[in-house]
Order: structure tokens, then sequence, then C-alpha cells
């Protein structure tokens, strides 16, 4: 922990000194006007470096404790800090406000998980010794996880340059679509593999690879039965989604038309950004960091061959296309790595399942899209819109989950 309050700071006096640099890594093509909006805020937010760094380590220690609820809550404090930041800045006019409010909910975050580590026995006290072997090991872990992540990071800012080449409105309409998959991905995936990482990591170092391997495939069938319907409702009401969520003051109809339609190629991605991090962590269970690694730096260069496949044909919906075809095929690589790691998980087993569920969801889907297209979704207001995608949305579960028992699935029992 004192390593990374160190590395957070010299992070932030660097970036606080050069700020335009950071701002031209991730957008070279902006125009000179935004440009100088974000250096401002850059200038203020690196602050919050070293917080999340800390918060990261308080957040995984009450995750290995068993604290999911605390962890899982940990955000909350600080969005309320930012949440407030924005409104009193857009009441004031003073941006500063504004900029400051992520530093602020940042270290609100960090007393409050702090707190709730001392209840767990743990305080911390400034300690630093690089020579110290548990130093040099957790080193040794984190290099094939900082090329995991680093690929992650390196796509979007690839990612988010190419939509800058596009015409106005492209990265806001990538980055508010992204931001949709991601929740409902994390709404169902990143509370599955929150919750059995710290099992798993104990089954792991008990030796007991069959009960990794075990828990992983029942998971990963379990995750699909949720994942797949959702998929497909999501492609299927991009438009209202998008127009409740986010049409509003600046943010047009034309603009959530835009939106809807990269949001429409990024429902594919939905199941694999469910699965991947349960795998991920069955890696990371075993001590094994390099398999993700490789699967991630593959990927980042499948994406970046597609986006100048699909961009010219599509625009930003090639990008968002590009990123799901990348990310299924970082899927298929780390079920074959994990099965050469684990041995067999039995999914070609499954498949009898695989085709109830593609079954249902493919009678669900159609349902959904007859009667979304006899509903007014897009002549209401939002507010109306909301209610009948949210009636739609249960009757719909309702009918997945009949036809799963009409079929016997053993997944609906």
């Amino acid at each position: 922990m004192t390593c990374l309050i160190i590395i957070g700071l010299l992070f932030s006096v660097v970036f606080t000194i050069i700020p335009g640099a950071l701002v031209r890594v991730f957008a070279f093509l902006i125009n000179e006007e935004t440009y100088e909006i974000a250096v401002f805020f850059v200038r203020y937010m690196v602050w919050s470096a070293a917080f999340m760094l800390l918060i990261a380590v308080y957040n995984a220690k009450l995750e290995i404790e068993g604290s999911f609820f605390s962890a899982g809550t940990h955000n909350v404090w600080r969005n309320i800090v930012i949440i407030a930041g924005i409104i009193a800045g857009a009441t004031s006019g003073y941006n500063l406000i504004v900029a400051l409010a992520p530093v602020a909910g940042s270290a609100l975050c960090l007393l409050v998980l702090a707190s709730r580590c001392r209840k767990h026995g743990y305080y911390y006290r400034p300690y630093l010794n690089i020579k110290s072997p548990e130093l040099r090991h957790m080193l040794i872990l984190i290099g094939p996880m900082f090329i995991s992540t680093a690929s992650n990071e390196i796509y979007l800012i690839i990612n988010r340059n190419f939509a800058a080449s596009l015409p106005a409105g492209a990265i806001s309409a990538l980055n508010y679509s992204s931001k949709v998959q991601l929740l409902l991905a994390a709404l169902i995936g990143s509370s599955v593999f929150t919750v059995l990482f710290p099992h798993m990591s104990k089954i792991a170092s008990d030796g007991d690879g069959k009960g990794v391997r075990d828990i992983l495939s029942r998971s990963i069938i379990y995750i699909m039965a949720i994942v797949l319907p959702l998929g497909v409702g999501v492609a299927i009401l991009a438009q209202p989604i998008v127009r409740v969520l986010f049409e509003r003051r600046a943010f047009t109809s034309g603009d959530t038309v835009l939106t809807a339609a990269c949001l429409r190629m990024y429902a594919l991605v939905i199941i694999t950004h469910s699965i991947n991090p349960l795998i991920t962590r069955a890696f990371y269970a075993v001590q094994n960091a390099k398999a993700p690694a490789y699967a991630s730096l593959v990927s980042l260069l499948a994406s970046i061959g597609l986006n100048f496949l699909l961009i010219t044909p599509l625009g930003v919906r090639g990008l968002a296309l590009s990123a799901s075809f990348a990310n299924m095929l970082a899927t298929v690589i780390l079920l074959i790595l994990i099965r050469r790691k684990l041995g067999n998980l039995g999914l070609w087993s499954k498949l009898p399942e695989f085709a109830k569920m593609l079954a249902a969801t493919g009678i669900m889907g159609v349902g959904v899209w007859l009667a979304s297209g006899a509903m007014p979704l897009m002549s209401v207001t939002a507010l109306h819109s909301l209610f009948l995608c949210a009636l739609l949305a249960i009757c719909a579960a309702a009918v997945y989950a009949a036809l799963l028992l009409l079929l016997r699935s053993k997944t609906a029992f």
C-alpha cells in the first residue's frame, strides 16, 4: 500500500504539470476547445489516483473476508459526492467544483472502506521495504495482470481515436452505448465472479483443481441462461433504452439513433463480458496470470485490425462490432487455455442445455420484437416509455422462464 501511495502521488504530480500529454494519449484528434476543457479537468482529477489505488486494496481485503456488501457498495459514496459536485457545478457555473468532486468522493470512499477493514482487524501503517520477498512475489504476479489491464486500456485509447476521426457525436455514442452494456454485464458477471473468486482461490490453494473446474463450469451455464436473453432484449429495445436513459437537453433524438445502433452491436458482447472475468479469475485463483494477458493481447490486435476493416462501411457501428468480435475471440482463447490448465470443463456435454436456452431465447425474442412494434415506445413520454419497457421486460422474463420449464431445462430447476 505504501508503494501504491508513492506511485499514485507521482502520477498525480507529473500529470498536474503536463496534463495535456495524458489528454493527447486518449484522444489526439479532438478539437482545440475540447482539448482545453479536458486539460482543465485532468489537472485536478488526477489527484484521485492514490485514493483509487488504495480503494482497490481495501476492497480486495473485504472480499477475502467475505464482506461482499461493503465491498460492492463502496462506490456509492464516491458517486454521491460526484453527483452532488455536478449539480453544484452546473448551478454555480464553477467547473472546478465538478473537477474536484471525484477527488473528494474517492477520499470519502477510502475512509469508509478503511473503517470497515478495521472491523476485520486490518490497520494500515506506513512501511516500505523494497527488498521484501513478499513485494517481489507480488510484482511477479502483477506483471502479466498489468499487461492484461494495459491491453484493455490501450484498446479504449485506440478505439476513441478511431471514433475521433468520424463526424461529431461518434465518441459520445460509443461511450454511452459501452456504458450501458458494461453496466448490464457487471450486474450479472461481476456479482458472480466477485463472490466466487475467494472461494475458488481457497479451493485452488488446497490443490483441488476439479473443484475449481466444477464451479467454473456451473457458473458459465447459469450466467449464459441469464445473459443470453438479456442480450437479445437489449438489441431489440436498444432505441427506447437509450432514449429513456440519455435523451434530454443536448442529447438529441439523432444521438439516440446513433447510440442505439452502437448498443445493438455491443449487445453481442454482454455475454462475453459476463463470462470472461469469471474465467480470468479462475486463472488468478490457480496463480496463472499469463493466459489472460495472452488472450487480451490477441484480442487487442484483432480489434485494431477489425477497426480498419469495419470503420469505413459501418462508421462508429463498426467500432462497436469489432469490439464484440474481438471479445468473443478472447472468450474462445480463454476457454481453450483454461481447459489445458484445469482439464475438460464438460461444456460439450451441456450442448442440449445450450440448445434449450437458444430455443427459449429465440421464441422470447420474436415475441419482444412483435410486442415492441405494436407499442408506442418512441412516441410517448420518456417516463411512459420506461413503464412500457419495464412491463415488456417482466413479461419477456416470465415467458423465457416458462419456456425453459416446458423444455425441461435443468437450469430452470
